[in-house]
């Protein structure tokens, strides 16, 4: 069983709290830049994970990315929520029909993605690759970003995000 998200990634830094010397001016160094990648990612209950950076956030994108994850674990129930590229699109909803006997789909009720434990990993992964930082350049960030989605190991439990 596996959950899947979506989320974007900013070229910038993101506002922590931080402590300033009493009468002191604290300043925060921005891009000005507006790059972005959209991050797609899949988690099990027993561990597995898969995650694609794309730069497009639509239908399209998404069914080459689920074509990706069934190619590489050839069965699952997973749950998604209800993004219109995922619940709307013609061309993603004749995909799950067809592929209905590898593919079990549940949706996640709609407004809750505090149910959903692939946000963690987002809110993990933007906190330590975006917290309080700038990158030299968006290729870098984009990098690192990749390498933290990789080999971080996410722990969270499944059975309690579900669970209302």
């Amino acid at each position: 069983m596996f959950c899947e998200d979506e989320s974007t990634f900013l070229y910038d830094s993101i506002s922590r709290k931080v402590w300033v010397l009493k009468g002191r001016e604290y300043r925060r160094y921005v891009t000005g830049s507006h790059q972005k990648v959209h991050a797609y990612g899949f988690l099990s209950e027993n561990g597995k994970k898969m995650f694609a950076l794309k730069n497009n956030l639509n239908a399209e994108e998404f069914l080459k990315v689920l074509s990706a994850f069934l190619h590489k674990f050839k069965r699952a129930i997973l749950i998604l929520d209800k993004a219109p590229w995922h619940k709307k699109s013609k061309k993603v909803q004749r995909y799950l029909k067809k592929h209905r006997r590898e593919l079990k789909i549940i949706w996640f009720p709609t407004g809750c993605p505090e149910m959903n434990p692939v946000e963690e990993s987002w809110r993990q992964a933007k906190n330590e690759v975006n917290g309080g930082r700038v990158h030299k350049s968006f290729e870098v960030m984009e990098n690192e970003l990749r390498y933290f989605l990789k080999y971080t190991e996410f722990k969270q439990d499944m059975v309690e995000y579900l669970s209302p």
